[in-house]
């Protein structure tokens, strides 16, 4: 999500004003429309259409939350609900989002899966080099391939020939590695009915 703030039409809806503060402080540029609840909103308002809506959750309040799914549009619209406490973390949330989330150490460059694996690997390999570890590589490379390959043969249903073309590996080397790394293969409705 890469929108500014400036873009962005918010509907808040909480009885807590600081979190109606929180909310104009944190988005100064967005249109913001809010109300202690939805009876409270006016006819035009509700008519609006909004990017994010954020609902305070209390007991009973599970009416106006379907009402409001049946308001809004679901492809378009981002729906936040929750308590109090939790609204107000919210704010932070949804600017990340709009920002664009940096990850730890990364001077501001958005997430990527390369920084991440880096920024995650980087706290593995120094707790593994205070331990006097050896052989990291092949290690790493297990963990790392492990869930690759089971992620890939559950993106093709247990599909083989599929998932090694996905990996761009060859059928014969994925089908030994599923062997070696012990990687259980879940076959599809359609596979299996054929093996029968």
């Amino acid at each position: 999500m890469s929108l500014r703030s400036s873009a962005l039409s918010i509907l808040l809806l909480s009885a807590d004003h600081d979190v109606h503060i929180q909310f104009k402080q944190a988005f100064r540029e967005a249109t913001i429309t809010a109300a202690k609840d939805a009876a409270g909103l006016t006819k035009e308002a509700a008519k609006r259409a909004f990017d994010i809506v954020v609902l305070e959750a209390k007991r009973g309040t599970l009416g106006e939350l379907t009402e409001l799914q049946q308001a809004i549009d679901p492809s378009r619209t981002l729906v936040l609900a929750g308590s109090r406490h939790a609204l107000r973390r919210a704010s932070k949330l949804i600017q990340r989002m709009i920002n664009g989330y940096s990850y730890p150490g990364g001077a501001g460059r958005e997430l990527s899966l390369e920084g991440y694996i880096e920024s995650k690997m980087g706290d593995f390999v120094r707790s593994m080099r205070n331990g006097s570890a050896r052989n990291l590589h092949p290690m790493l490379m297990t963990a790392v391939e492990r869930p690759l390959i089971a992620l890939a043969l559950k993106e093709t249903k247990g599909n083989q020939i599929q998932a090694a073309e996905l990996l761009g590996l060859n059928r014969n080397t994925l089908r030994k590695k599923i062997t070696d790394l012990r990687i259980p293969v879940k076959r599809g409705r359609r596979q299996q009915s054929r093996s029968l």
